[in-house]
């Protein structure tokens, strides 16, 4: 018997705490130097999450809160426009995979267009940038969207077999 090939991506939000609050205040989650802080959390400990600007500077900490989890619903929801929720495997508040096998053709497209729309409509309609790995398995598309996703312009990734 032959094994379908399957194609999963995995979606991150990038620095999503931090985004949230940027997107907020009308603010580029790219750009700007934020520090989210909650000081009721305790006088030590009041870092919950930065903005990409302050990771790049070495900065890194975060923490969820109802409103992180109500954007990442909004995201989620998102998704479910376009895929099965049997089809999405949640990792973390701020990223998941997709088995998206079923909707290439449905939609008349390949992985990377499919990444691309998914990525673009998630910017268009709440400002929060996504970026997607590619791959025949959840490994694959994990690793794809850590070593290359990350750090391409595109903010696509995509590892195969070869």
């Amino acid at each position: 018997m032959a094994h379908e090939q399957h194609t999963y991506i995995c979606i991150d939000l990038k620095t999503f705490y931090a985004s949230v609050e940027c997107v907020d205040r009308g603010l580029d989650p790219l750009t700007t130097c934020l520090v989210v802080a909650d000081e009721s959390r305790g006088r030590t400990t009041i870092c919950l999450a930065i903005a990409q600007a302050m990771k790049d500077l070495g900065i890194h900490n975060r923490c969820r809160m109802q409103h992180y989890m109500e954007v990442s619903a909004k995201i989620y929801g998102i998704y479910l426009e376009y895929v099965s929720p049997q089809d999405v495997h949640v990792y973390s508040i701020d990223e998941c995979f997709i088995d998206v096998t079923p909707y290439l053709d449905l939609y008349h497209t390949n992985a990377k267009g499919f990444a691309c729309m998914l990525r673009d409509e998630v910017l268009a309609r709440t400002g929060i940038t996504a970026t997607v790995g590619i791959g025949p398995n959840l490994f694959q598309a994990k690793v794809a969207l850590d070593i290359t996703a990350k750090h391409v312009p595109s903010r696509i990734g995509i590892l195969d077999d070869e």
